[in-house]
């Protein structure tokens, strides 16, 4: 098994979501059978898991590294957060909640807003460097269903509640200060954010129906080619002709996570008048789910074999030390 899964580009996630989501699809409840069954191997759990590999990938970050980070990945994620507020923007003012072709503002938000740590760690763990890593803590900030919401309520200009995004950066945070303070304590956690990969993916697959996402059909496909066009192109670019890197990082952070099949029953539930689109949203986002998913590694790993910069040999250097 293990064997497979590192032969599938981040196979360390997607193969046990792909199980998890078969278990959810034709045999759902099978373990929801409370204590540790279902904490691990239902969603229950997600959280917890999210919050660990955020601590374990914090103590990799080094305070004389945070620069290198804040350059790299720092700038991408204030790219994809402008990006996020204003097509979401763009998307009321012009489509309004109705949206258009069948696809809702709440799909169009939550889609666009997404990102799968998991992935984006797998990704990183096999193509990047520790320091692009290190940026997990980071990029979890936007792995929330918290920061879909929040774009979605800054769209429209509605309150906004920030702690949910406060509550991801405390293990981030803790994280940096054992890593510069216990070398030895940060060492022993290290390996936690990439052990926690094959948990996650189990996690995030459990809120994914199949049958249900197939059945969104076109929808689910042009919602996901809505998310690739405006976000991966310009990303990509970014980082490859403005921070001069090879666009891994960009295509790593640019998947349509799980825990978003969850976001439009959270938005569904703030007000009376957006329930009329949260079943549509939900297939349509985990049809989207399940392609990004397939696409972003095999994209990711072709674009690793081709460079644009010479990125592609100091990565080669960077694993060799």
């Amino acid at each position: 098994m293990f064997k497979l899964m590192k032969k599938v580009p981040g196979g360390l996630l997607l193969v046990p979501m792909l199980i998890s989501a078969l278990f959810c699809t034709f045999f759902p409840g099978l373990f929801e059978i409370g204590g540790a069954t279902e904490a691990l191997f239902t969603s229950k759990g997600l959280n917890y898991i999210i919050g660990f590999a955020c601590l374990c990938s914090g103590t990799t970050l080094k305070l004389n590294t945070i620069r290198v980070v804040l350059k790299k990945e720092g700038i991408l994620i204030l790219c994809k957060i402008i990006l996020n507020v204003l097509l979401g923007f763009l998307f009321f003012k012009f489509f309004g909640l109705p949206g258009i072709f069948g696809i809702s503002a709440i799909a169009y938000i939550t889609t666009i807003a997404s990102t799968n740590p998991s992935l984006f760690l797998a990704l990183e763990e096999e193509y990047g460097t520790e320091s692009d890593s290190a940026a997990f803590g980071l990029l979890a900030v936007l792995c929330t269903p918290a920061y879909p919401m929040l774009v979605f309520s800054v769209s429209q200009a509605t309150p906004i509640n920030w702690m949910p995004i406060i509550s991801t950066l405390i293990p981030v945070i803790l994280g940096v200060i054992i890593g510069n303070t216990d070398q030895k304590l940060a060492d022993f956690l290290k390996p936690g954010a990439a052990l926690s990969l094959p948990f996650m993916g189990w996690a995030f697959g459990a809120n994914i129906n199949l049958v249900n996402a197939l059945k969104a059909g076109g929808q689910g496909i042009l919602l996901t080619l809505l998310f690739y066009i405006p976000m991966v192109v310009i990303l990509v670019l970014v980082e490859r002709y403005v921070l001069k890197k090879d666009g891994v990082t960009s295509l790593a952070m640019s998947t349509i996570a799980g825990m978003s099949v969850s976001v439009p029953a959270l938005i569904g539930a703030t007000n009376p008048a957006y329930q009329a689109y949260v079943d549509a949203a939900t297939a349509q986002i985990a049809f989207g789910v399940v392609i990004s998913s397939i696409l972003t590694p095999i994209i990711a790993k072709w674009l690793f074999g081709h460079p644009g910069q010479d990125q592609h040999t100091e990565l080669k250097e960077a694993k060799k030390v």
